[in-house]
This record gives C-alpha cells, sequence and structure tokens, in this order.
C-alpha cells in the first residue's frame, strides 16, 4: 500500500544513491522482478483509491525500467476490471531490458492492446486515446532516466499528455523533470499525483515543482531499512574507474605510504603493493633505510625512499613533508613500532598533511599514537582511520565488541564516533566491518576467516588509500575499501582455502574489478583502433 508522506523531504535521495539502493538490494537476494512487480502494484492501487470511478486507463510506457512499472500497473488494473491501453515508445520488438520484455509478454498474452509508437507521428495517429478517451493518464516514459534535452517521441508524448483533460499519475518522477535538481529544460507531465519508489527523490521536494508532481506519493517496493546500510555492488557506482586518454602519469593517483621499523619490514610493502592494485598511478614509501633497500630490491614497481636510521623520527617529518605535498593520499602506520618518538613523528605529520589539504588514512600503530598522545582531534573530514576492535579501544577507550548483535554494534559504533571524533571516517575491521562517519553507516560482509592471516590489514590499508583518490566521499571509499578487499579474499580462499597470503589477496583485486565494473569496455574504448585488432 502506498504511504502518503507530509514531509517530503525527510530522507530525500539521489538517483546515484536509488541506483546503489537497486543494485544492493539484489545483492542481498530480492529479486529485480519483485520490486517492479510492487512498484506496478503501488501505481495502480493509487490510480484505483484517488480515480475509483475512471474506467478507461492509458499508459504511456518507455521501454527501460520506468516503464516497466507502468506496464505492471496495466495489468493489475486490467485484472481489476478497467479498460487499459499501453502506448509503447518504441517497438515491442526494440525492447531489450529483460524485465520490460518479461512484462510486456504478459500483457501481449492477456490481449492487452498496445499501440506501438516510434515516432511522433505514430502518436498523432492515436492521439485520440489521449484525448477524450482516457480518463487517466500513466506517465511510465522516463522517469530517473533523463539525460539532457528531451527526444523524440517522448517530447510529443509529454505534449499529448499534457493536453489531456484526464488525470495524470506519473511513475517515479514526473517524465521531463530532473530527479536531482527539480529542473524543466524543456517540457515535464504536469501530473496530478506522482507515486515515487522507496524514497522520494531529491528533485520532487524542491521549490516550484509541486505544478509538475502534484501529491506525492511514497511506494513501498520492498526494500528493507537494512540494505541502505550493506556496502555491495551497488556502491562501486560511486568509484570513477575510467582515465583520461591525454592523461599522464601520475593523474590518476599518487599515494605517499608511511611505515616501517627495523622489526616490522613488510606491512608498507602490502599496503603500497595493494594501492597499485587497485589503480593509482604510483606508489611512494618513505620507510627506514633498510625497509626502503629491501622493498626497492624486492619490487620496482614501487618508489622507496629511504630515511636515515631505523624507526620513523621527528627529524624526518620535513623530508616526508616534500613528498606530501606531492601526493594525493597520505597512509601512515602499517609496521611503525610504537617508539615514543615515532608515535610523536606521527601525531606531526597527521597534522601537518592535514593543514596542507591532504586526504589522510591512519593505520596500525600510527592509530595507537593518535591514542596515546590524545589527539583524536586529527580524526576529523577526510581522515579515515582503520582500527579493529582493539585499536578502537585503544583510540576511544570503549570496548564494542560487548554488544553481540552486528547491528546494534554498528549503531553503538556509530554514536560513539559522533561523540568522540571530529567527522572523520572509522573502518572497523572485524568478521563484518562498519564503517561510519558518525552520522551515517553501513556494514560489510565480504571476507572469511582465512584473513586472519598476518598482512591483510595492510592490503586493506592499501586498497582504501587508492580509492580515497578515486572515490569522493570517504565514507564510501572506506566502504568500498573493505568491500573489494574482503571480495579479493573470498576469491582466494575459493581457489586456496585457508591456505591463503596477503599477496594472494592483492592478486585477486584486478578480478574484482573485472566482476563488478564494465572494465572490458572502459579499457578497450581507450585503445587506438588498430591496437585493439592485434591484442583481441
Amino acid at each position: 500500500m502506498p504511504i502518503d508522506f507530509r514531509d517530503w523531504s525527510s530522507g530525500a535521495i539521489t538517483t546515484l544513491e536509488m541506483r546503489v539502493i537497486d543494485r544492493n538490494a539484489a545483492y542481498m537476494g530480492i529479486d529485480r522482478h519483485i520490486l517492479m512487480e510492487n512498484a506496478g502494484r503501488s501505481v495502480a492501487t493509487t490510480v484505483i483509491e484517488r480515480y475509483p470511478k475512471a474506467r478507461r486507463i492509458l499508459v504511456v510506457a518507455g521501454l527501460g525500467d520506468n516503464g516497466g512499472d507502468g506496464i505492471v500497473a496495466a495489468r493489475y488494473l486490467h485484472s481489476w476490471g478497467r479498460e487499459v491501453r499501453v502506448v509503447l515508445l518504441g517497438r515491442i520488438s526494440d525492447a531489450r531490458e529483460e524485465l520490460v520484455v518479461d512484462n510486456l509478454g504478459i500483457l501481449r498474452g492477456l490481449n492487452v492492446e498496445i499501440i506501438e509508437a516510434p515516432t511522433p507521428y505514430d502518436l498523432l495517429a492515436h492521439q485520440e486515446v489521449f484525448h477524450p478517451w482516457a480518463e487517466v493518464i500513466i506517465d511510465a516514459i522516463i522517469g530517473t532516466g533523463i539525460r539532457g534535452i528531451l527526444r523524440e517521441p517522448q517530447a510529443t508524448a509529454i505534449e499529448l499528455i499534457n493536453k489531456s483533460s484526464a488525470y495524470k499519475v506519473a511513475v517515479d518522477v514526473p517524465s521531463g523533470l530532473d530527479p536531482d535538481t527539480g529542473e524543466v529544460r524543456d517540457i515535464a507531465v504536469k501530473a496530478h499525483v506522482t507515486v515515487t519508489m522507496h524514497r522520494p527523490k531529491v528533485g520532487l521536494v524542491k521549490e516550484g515543482v509541486s505544478q509538475y508532481v502534484g501529491d506525492l506519493v511514497i511506494a513501498d517496493i520492498g526494500i528493507p531499512e537494512e540494505v541502505e546500510h550493506v556496502v555491495g555492488p551497488g556502491d562501486m557506482y560511486y568509484m570513477s574507474y575510467a582515465r583520461r586518454t591525454d592523461s599522464k602519469k601520475g593523474d590518476n593517483g599518487r599515494v605517499l605510504f608511511i611505515g616501517g621499523s627495523r622489526e616490522f619490514t613488510g606491512a608498507i610493502y602490502l599496503a603500497a603493493k595493494a594501492a597499485l592494485r587497485t589503480g593509482v598511478d604510483l606508489s611512494v614509501v618513505m620507510a627506514p633505510r633498510d625497509v626502503a633497500r629491501d622493498i626497492r630490491a624486492h619490487d620496482p614497481s614501487i618508489i622507496a625512499i629511504p630515511l636515515d636510521g631505523d624507526y620513523l623520527m621527528l627529524n624526518h617529518v620535513d623530508q616526508i613533508m616534500e613528498q606530501v605535498g606531492k601526493s594525493h593520499v597520505i597512509a601512515i602506520g602499517p609496521g611503525l613500532g610504537l617508539r615514543e618518538e615515532t608515535m610523536k613523528a606521527v601525531v606531526e605529520l597527521v597534522s601537518r598533511a592535514i593543514d596542507v589539504g591532504k586526504r589522510v588514512v591512519i593505520d596500525a600503530d600510527a592509530i595507537k599514537a593518535i591514542g596515546e598522545l590524545k589527539r583524536q582531534d586529527l580524526i576529523t573530514k577526510n581522515v579515515i582511520v582503520t582500527p579493529h576492535a582493539g585499536e578502537f579501544k585503544w583510540l576511544i577507550g570503549i570496548d564494542v565488541t560487548k554488544e553481540v548483535n552486528i547491528w546494534s554494534r554498528a549503531l553503538v559504533v556509530r554514536d560513539v564516533v559522533k561523540s568522540s571524533l571530529r567527522g572523520g571516517v572509522v573502518l572497523l575491521k572485524g568478521n563484518v566491518d562498519i564503517i561510519t562517519d558518525g552520522q551515517r553507516y553501513k556494514l560489510n560482509f565480504t571476507g572469511n576467516p582465512g584473513m586472519t592471516v598476518g598482512g591483510t590489514g595492510d592490503v586493506l590499508t592499501g586498497v582504501v588509500s587508492a580509492l580515497m583518490v578515486k572515490v569522493q566521499d570517504p565514507l564510501e571509499a572506506a566502504a568500498i575499501g573493505a568491500f573489494v578487499t574482503g571480495l579479493a579474499g573470498d576469491l582466494a580462499a575459493r581457489e586456496l582455502g585457508y591456505h591463503i597470503t596477503p599477496i594472494d589477496v592483492i592478486e585477486n583485486i584486478p578480478k574484482v574489478f573485472r566482476k563488478l565494473v564494465n572494465v572490458d569496455e572502459i579499457v578497450n574504448s581507450s585503445i587506438h583502433p588498430q591496437a585493439l585488432k592485434l591484442i583481441s
């Protein structure tokens, strides 16, 4: 049953956020057929409730998901005894979206009249169905899919809808209205009622749009609230994967890693290597002399700059700041150790990096340094900190493991972060990761017990640091980082069981992106056609 919300602006979301939710709902096992079925039924129910005496109903449908919602509504209205006609803006054979094809097939089997109208002339030839035949017109033309100026036959269809004396019901968004800004560039349907799915879109609650939106009804289409708090494939929409064809070295990310000590030489290397596999151009490590030498000998793809001595010291800060200025993101912590001077150097570096506007990822011993020296004020905007439960207690003084239920724990962590930190993001590592900025929170369910092996936390640091370059929102950078790292570990475990190493996780990172992003299409589009022939 549709819910009529009086506070329209409460919980309004962008079309990007809705795309993320839709894809993550499928990831959580909610079939898209169910969502479209619920959406269409909600539209049909609204028509019956608002206009119970109307007998003749016209559905004007595009070939996308919005049209599919309208086609499902047509089926319900037909089964409830209304006389229904569908004007399809295209040919049935042009439909490519599986759900649309399926539902068109059902309508045809029910002998519902479908008028194919691929051109404005086809619409004009059947304009009598808009007026005087129709008593209610359902606008299922574009919805949230509008891009730029309206094309034909959509523009003519909207004109015919607006000229009709019938009541107008818009599906999700009145066609022609920008769902994010509320702007109308050309022409838009002037609806009496708009039935929007799951939550109101930002553009529907803008000032001055009521002449297009009419009464706003929010339909519950069966997406539980928890879906909005789960990291999944949908979150990849927040990431910029493509590269400019004229880009040069460093344009796609230069990350500076600060860590390592005489006792711990591998952690900072694993973080830097993971960042490269995640897609940055340059991974630069600044580490004590022997650590840098070992990295140079092991992997020439990483730039390793030596620091005098066996540990990070205060007299290294100025030298490191020269590289900070050249880098997009600074990651600090893996393998540093907990010498008193090292902890003071950590605080000085983080403070100065923030002052010059750099994005910072704080991990491992650097977290302990921040907690030990009581400098939680440094965890602010554009800073991500990646503790496990023990480090979280060291940092803030609260043991969150007492809360067994993961959803309850997430709320506790969110509230603690809100009250204790100044707007930074916490990625609390565990068998289920919790990511929060004190306002929003997400849970990540990827990963497996094989990833308790030492070094996987350092891999996560590298992935998150790389994503801080490619994802604007730090919370999403941390959330996607946890999801990708865990999924890479799952791929490794599927092949090797629990006998995995951090390197196995790193080597599976590109496979994750290939599964979740249309990598082949993006990469091939940037390769010269003649070269593509040779390598295909």
